[in-house]
């Protein structure tokens, strides 16, 4: 059984604020929105996996603890975000909400195992945890059902929030009526296998992405007996599968052009997920189309040429490895 040390002064939130702590960005004191949770992130994810590897009784491989680490971590997200979207806690999602509250205080229990007054990082991550800890707590219950977290459901975007207005009109060539709506009936086939993985890009864990990347890419690279024409072809099948990382810059690009306009004139808050951009305005929404078809180079016929340089780049490169090198 884990002996955690705690910190009490933490957990009753009667610690002080530290003189360095980061402030959320908004009222719900959501940690993944602090604006230092970049610095932050690596510790949290650390003490996510120290969860994950304690919450087994019996030793298993290390892979399990991975693949528990990553979902805790998600779970941790996604829930957080949509209790702080609803602003209460439905009857049907007390049991869950308050599993959710266990994660958070497992999670701040092994963060203050080792406290290290020199480290502010750790002090603001506490400090950061433990106020959207007590945030969800503070949360008021309500008569009816809410939705339960499923790790095995595909997650919906929210109608008129950044990646919902983006991917809509980036569907527009797909679009087989005039509804312009995300549903599956208003768009082609391809339209409907293009949505969903822009869509998936909505939820995607990057930096995970980019180390499955390199994994594989280590694989092929210690892969002995190869000769250069099979060991160049494979590399550049998993540059080719990867390439769409491509997208994760062009929607950063875009969610920052899009808050420099929308901050604070039109919104008080804008975050990515949750809040809905005020599409009732004309004019604001055709500022906002038009930095899409910049930032995606659109073309005239409405088609996205995102990969277009990528995929290029990445052909010619190991055309010339080949012709060269093999």
């Amino acid at each position: 059984m884990a002996h955690f040390h705690i910190d009490h002064a933490a957990l009753t939130g009667q610690q002080e604020t530290p003189a360095s702590a980061a402030q959320p960005k908004e009222e719900f004191p959501n940690v993944f929105d602090y604006p230092d949770f970049i610095e932050m992130r690596p510790q949290l994810r650390q003490a996510v996996h120290t969860v994950a590897e304690e919450s087994f009784d019996h030793p298993v491989l290390p892979v399990q603890i991975e693949h528990m680490a990553v979902a805790l971590e998600e779970q941790l997200e996604q829930e957080t975000r949509k209790y702080e979207a609803q602003k209460v806690v439905f009857v049907n999602q007390k049991t869950e909400c308050n599993d959710l509250l266990r994660l958070y205080t497992q999670v701040l229990q092994v963060i203050s195992r080792h406290p290290d007054p020199n480290n502010t990082d750790i002090e603001d991550l506490i400090f950061a945890v433990d106020q959207t800890r007590q945030a969800l707590q503070k949360l008021p219950e309500k008569a009816g059902v809410g939705p339960l977290y499923d790790p095995d459901e595909t997650r919906a975007l929210i109608p008129a929030t950044f990646y919902d207005f983006v991917i809509r009109r980036l569907a527009h060539p797909y679009y087989i009526n005039d509804y312009h709506e995300l549903r599956l009936k208003d768009l082609s086939t391809e339209g409907q296998q293009y949505v969903a993985r822009l869509s998936a890009y909505a939820f995607r864990d990057w930096d995970a992405y980019l180390t499955h990347e390199y994994d594989a890419q280590h694989i092929i690279k210690n892969e002995k007996q190869l000769n250069d024409q099979v060991y160049y072809t494979k590399l550049e099948e998993i540059e080719l599968k990867y390439a769409d990382k491509a997208y994760a810059q062009i929607f950063a690009d875009t969610f920052n052009d899009f808050t420099a306009i929308l901050k604070p004139n039109y919104l008080k808050r804008f975050d990515i997920h949750t809040t809905p951009i005020p599409e009732a305005n004309a004019v604001l929404c055709k500022s906002l189309t038009r930095i899409i078809l910049k930032r995606f180079l659109v073309d005239a016929q409405g088609y996205e040429h995102v990969m277009d340089e990528p995929i290029k780049q990445i052909k010619t490169k190991y055309a010339f490895y080949l012709e060269n090198f093999s």
